[in-house]
């Protein structure tokens, strides 16, 4: 966290006005021999230092600046008092602050605001395996603050991030409750495999979605090759360091904090209804010159729903989802401590609520939810004045209940079974259903299916100390040793659940009881099926800092060895049973001289179990330099207060591909089988699993960086910019130039360091804050990151026309047809290029002949649009406050993505005529007679090969303006709050994913390409924050 201190101040010209009563001239001159009987005289002023929300902040450094002596600290209510003489200068600092320099004059009263900042020029910064000044350090990261953070309330931390810091892209698909997380890359793409980053927490692998932003003190992320070579192969694909809160000097300090949010269901599926669809049907045999299916009569039926057993009008969307539901998320902290010991505890509580209807015969939950109980306790004690140690102790305790059914399967069925294949319920109560898509009755799959429950527990403790050699050996020198266990269990309870399939058949004509069919299934008890998973962790590390101040000469080292030993307890394998083990030394020196000219050098030494003997160790070094130019002595650009160029060059590797010792031949004995014998006996053959590779060995990437700082006017104003390049060879994946016909199973093949790859782009920072005497402060943020890769080398075979293949692409990028429009007449069919897919009608797609040959088929396919994870992410907003009052609003956005509408409800009938849903999109925009130039092609009695390809026909921009999050806060005045005995009340409402711009409008712009899953919410949020003590 980034502050500065913004100083108000009560001239003389109070008293001046007051001594104005009697008169002109006289009261001018005493006042400036007043001023002049000043300059050598001392005299005792005062002052209060508080942050941006009026709360007081204790333990500031408050010195005269060149007389060290004299220094007085701020008390718990933020005050001082120390003497000085108008020519002295006060400074005020704070470890992880900005030091500020106060000129005294003729001010009396000191009101010194700190404002929070991520970008500023801080003391202080996080780096790997420890911190560093921020003057000094040469590499790329970037910084958040918590309470940006806490504006977004999701129990998922990734989705807090989203659009908030440079170097970060994120896609969210999903809002389902314990599987909303989204996906975070640093600085995009670069390998075909992992590209996930390395996450720490207290220096320790661990998953960021588990924990809240409440528990946090930092977040950071390092970007290039420099700041993450000392994490060697982890850090390939940049570090997200995440360190927890811990206990500050001063009396027990109470915070609760609680929030419940109101949530929204964004974009749900909206599906025509029965009549239309048996319009749809009539039309789509009109086409074929075949007599309608369905009569005005029974058309009229499944509009007017006068018999909605057998001409049914199901509107599945509204019978399985609901629109709103809701969530919770509460913590409890407590942090204090003395000289000594020092302590921070919080244990926190979150509720997430599902989107499904519930029938309400059932005893038992079958909504999706989750609830989590979160616990961190952090202690450090001070043996000896030379001699700390750290304990951090942590537990998750996540409860999941869902439907029997799977999201992914009560989705699917939403999209397969249409409005008229069944009514919802049938006379009886049962769930409808039919001979085809058995037991996919959508109501059925979320309410009639059972439920699941999913236990995790997750366990860590970490114990840390640190020895200070400076008395013992020498100055600057010490040792610092962490080690850590975690452990983590899952329980999966399914009690799954047949229900009764039948479709009704009308009432009987002489009895008129109801009619059904014979069971296509017969209804179940509920079944009951147990899984676990479990893994533990042991990491270690050890080691030995050097940090001395010579002169102008500032020298920093760092040499460390780690280890971390993974067991998948539940693996399927002895060979995955196997300790996961990563071991390694790494070490930085950094130089600087005046605080100008900066130089640092990094390395991770890394081993790997994929590779044999001989190549299981790399060497990955990286170097930086800076020049502080803003420090020189010819600088005399006023408004400029910083500015600082930095580059850096380094090399990472990689290992990491989901597969286990490359170099290893395996054989799977319980392989394809086959019958022998007069009595068919079952017997399994052998065959190759893995054929091993003994000279493969790691991916190697070089990365270049070139940034610059800048503060303007007293870092109100501070920029900073990044210019990357990275070269990826030698990645690991398995050939794909050898032939089916070879003989080979395809999970045979042995990997090889095959693939290049390129990645490029830019990323910047800008912030703006100010503050008035008046008592207003508003602050803006804009960042910016473009990562655009490029595929040198994938081990494609050679293609028939160079624009197939895909080579000097992005990764994921599609190749599909080009559709120039629909086929109005039979005319224009004949005088078109032949298409090879299925005999072509008025309305059809019609395609660009790529190569001329008067033919379109497969070799017709090219680049289009853009993968589907965002080439670039942005996002922009700011804090206006006055007093006790402030507002913030935020907008984050995606450029460079294409998604891409395919599969069932927007392709129609594609399993045949009357058997799927069909989206109003796709009603509302398709060809017709009467509508030539509509969107979509005419509609077909099943599934059209012509039409139902990946063409432009489905693609859509995937760009998108959200915004993001809003906040309108109140901190109730510090005069009301003590007289209720409370050091801080403040009370917020704010709001999540509230409006989207974007060309999709029928899915979220995040979603998969399909046609949506599980929806995004909207949330308003309501919550205080209290603090005591």
């Amino acid at each position: 966290m980034k502050r500065v201190y913004v100083v108000v101040f009560i001239r003389l010209s109070m008293i001046r006005s007051a001594l104005l009563r009697f008169g002109g001239i006289m009261v001018l001159l005493m006042i400036a021999l007043l001023s002049s009987a000043q300059e050598g005289n001392q005299a005792q002023v005062s002052g209060r230092v508080t942050d941006d929300s009026g709360q007081p902040v204790s333990g500031v450094s408050v010195t005269v600046k060149y007389r060290s002596e004299i220094d007085v600290a701020t008390d718990d209510k933020g005050q001082f008092s120390i003497v000085v003489s108008p020519n002295d200068t006060l400074l005020f600092t704070h470890v992880g602050y900005a030091s500020q320099e106060i000129p005294v004059e003729n001010r009396i009263v000191f009101n010194v605001i700190m404002v929070t900042s991520e970008s500023m020029m801080e003391e202080i910064t996080v780096v790997g395996y420890g911190t560093q000044r921020k003057i000094t350090f040469t590499g790329a990261q970037s910084t958040i603050s918590i309470r940006e953070m806490e504006k977004t309330s999701t129990p998922s931390l990734s989705n807090a991030i989203a659009g908030k810091l440079p170097g970060i892209i994120t896609r969210q698909s999903s809002g389902e409750p314990g599987a909303d997380a989204a996906q975070v890359f640093i600085r995009g793409l670069s390998t075909f495999g992992n590209n996930a980053p390395l996450i720490l927490i207290d220096g320790v692998e661990r998953n960021m979605n588990q924990i809240n932003a409440q528990e946090i003190e930092s977040f950071t992320i390092l970007k290039d090759a420099s700041a993450t070579a000392v994490y060697g192969v982890r850090g390939a694909n940049g570090v997200i360091i995440i360190n927890t809160k811990r206990g500050t000097v001063g009396k027990p300090t109470v915070m609760f904090r609680s929030e419940a949010a109101s949530l929204t269901a964004l974009r749900l599926p909206n599906y025509i209804n029965g009549g239309e669809y048996a319009l749809l049907m009539n039309e789509a045999r009109s086409y074929q010159g075949l007599a309608p299916r369905w009569s005005d009569e029974e058309v009229n039926k499944f509009f007017e729903q006068t018999d909605p057993y057998l001409y049914p009008n199901s509107d599945w969307t509204a019978t399985v989802l609901n629109q709103k539901t809701w969530q919770t998320i509460s913590n409890l902290s407590v942090t204090g401590g003395s000289e000594i010991i020092k302590y921070y505890t919080n244990v926190g509580y979150t509720l997430q609520n599902g989107i499904y209807k519930q029938d309400p015969a059932n005893k038992y939950n079958t909504n999706a939810n989750i609830k989590r109980y979160n616990f961190r306790s952090n202690v450090d004690v001070n043996l000896s004045k030379d001699l700390t140690m750290q304990l951090g102790i942590g537990g998750i305790i996540q409860n999941g209940n869902y439907p029997g059914a799977s999201a992914d399967q009560i989705f699917n069925m939403l999209r397969v079974i249409s409005p008229i294949a069944y009514p919802v319920l049938n006379p009886d109560g049962t769930p409808g259903g039919a001979s085809t898509y058995v037991g996919g009755n959508p109501w059925g799959l979320a309410t009639q299916s059972g439920y699941s429950t999913q236990d995790h527990t997750t366990l860590q403790a970490t114990f840390g100390g640190r020895w200070d050699l400076s008395s013992l050996l020498t100055e600057g020198l010490s040792v610092r040793g962490l080690f850590s266990y975690d452990r983590y269990a899952l329980t999966s309870n399914v009690r799954a659940k047949e229900f009764e399939v039948k479709r009704y058949l009308g009432k009987d004509p002489d009895t008129g009881e109801d009619l059904y069919s014979a069971p296509y299934r017969e209804e179940k008890p509920l079944g009951y099926g147990i899984s676990n998973a479990g893994n533990r962790a042991i990491y270690m590390e050890g080691q030995v800092n050097f940090e001395r101040q010579i002169d102008a000469h500032y020298v920093t080292a760092m040499l460390l060895y780690n280890q971390r030993d993974y067991v998948d307890l539940t693996a399927g394998s002895s060979i995955l049973n196997l300790p996961f083990r990563k071991q390694g030394v790494s070490g930085r020196a950094t130089y600087s001289f005046d605080d100008r000219y900066l130089a640092e050098v990094n390395f991770g030494y890394n081993g790997s179990e994929n590779f044999p003997k001989g190549k299981r160790f790399g060497l990955f070094p990286a170097f930086s330099a800076g020049w502080v130019v803003s420090n020189e002595n010819f600088w005399n650009i006023s408004v400029i207060n910083h500015f600082k160029i930095r580059g850096s060059h380094g090399k990472v590797g990689n290992d990491q591909i989901g597969q286990r010792f490359l170099f290893l031949n395996t054989i799977n004995t319980a392989g394809q089988s086959y019958l022998f014998g007069p009595d068919q006996q079952l017997y399994y053959g052998m065959e190759e699993n893995q054929i091993g590779n003994d000279r493969i060995t790691w991916e190697r990437a070089t990365k270049n960086n070139v940034g610059i700082d800048l503060g303007l006017w007293n870092d109100r104003i501070t920029l900073q910019v990044d210019a990357f390049n990275e070269h990826r060879s030698g990645i690991l994946m398995r050939r794909s130039t050898v032939p089916d016909v070879a003989g080979f199973f395809p999970w045979s093949i042995p990997y090889a360091n095959i693939g290049v790859m390129k990645n490029k782009g830019l990323d910047a920072l800008l912030e703006m804050r100010n503050s008035t005497t008046s008592g207003w402060m508003y602050t803006f943020r804009g960042n910016f990151t473009f990562a655009k890769n490029t595929i040198v080398e994938n081990d494609e075979p050679q293609r028939r026309y160079p624009y197939l293949s895909s080579r000097g692409l992005a990764l994921n990028t599609h190749h599909v047809y080009i559709a120039e429009g629909l086929f109005a007449s039979e005319e224009e069919i004949k005088a078109w290029p032949r298409q090879t897919f299925s005999v072509t009608r008025p309305g059809d797609v019609k395609y660009r002949d790529i190569n001329g040959d008067g033919v379109i088929d497969s070799y017709d396919q090219v680049p289009v649009g853009y993968p589907r994870l965002p080439q670039m992410s942005f996002g922009f907003g700011g804090t206006i406050a006055y007093k006790w009052f402030d507002v913030s609003l935020y907008f984050t956005g995606a450029a460079q993505s294409s998604i891409f509408l395919n599969g069932y409800s927007i392709w129609p009938f594609y399993d045949g005529e009357g058997v799927n849903n069909v989206l109003r999109e796709y009603y509302d925009n398709r060809w017709t007679p009467d509508q030539p130039d509509a969107h979509y092609p005419a509609i077909d009695r099943g599934n059209n090969p012509n039409n139902f390809l990946n063409s432009t026909i489905w693609l859509r921009n995937g760009n998108y303006l959200r915004l993001r999050n809003a906040e309108i806060g109140f901190n109730v005045p510090e005069h009301l709050t003590h007289r209720l005995h409370l050091k801080e009340l403040r009370l917020f409402v704010n709001g999540m994913n509230l409006y989207t711009w974007d060309h999709v409008k029928i899915i979220d712009p995040e979603s998969n390409d399909g046609t949506g899953g599980y929806p995004l919410q909207r949330s308003v949020n309501f919550g205080l924050q209290i603090k005591f003590n």
